[in-house]
């Protein structure tokens, strides 16, 4: 799970009901093409963009939406945020005991599948 990632393609048919957190949904089930995707976090910024009978393609990665791509334009959020924790896990990790600064592999290459979104 924590290395998953997928662009999921169709029509968004639906946005289940679910909870707020500060400024991100937890959906209960996002329907998008032939796909039906349960407890999915997503950004306020990206969810409004998210419009029910519109094509689309959504940037999933560990059960977080990142990206929208909608008629050829492109919304991103959280790049930054990936390289942030990347360096701080690099840091803290890394005094302990260097092999599990590697861990941080893992948001670098959230901020790379982000940025190439």
């Amino acid at each position: 799970m924590i290395w998953s990632q997928a662009i999921v393609k169709g029509k968004l048919t639906g946005v289940g009901d679910g909870v707020w957190s500060g400024d991100t949904f937890k959906a209960s089930v996002i329907e998008i093409g032939r796909h039906r995707i349960q407890g999915i976090r997503v950004a306020k910024c990206l969810l409004d963009r998210m419009e029910t009978g519109m094509e689309m393609e959504l940037l999933i990665c560990s059960a977080h939406i990142y990206g929208v791509r909608i008629n050829n334009v492109v919304y991103k959020e959280g790049a930054l945020r990936q390289l942030g924790w990347a360096l701080l896990i690099a840091v803290v990790l890394g005094w302990i005991f260097v092999p599990l600064a590697a861990a941080s592999f893992i948001f670098v290459r959230r901020y790379f599948a982000i940025y190439s979104f």
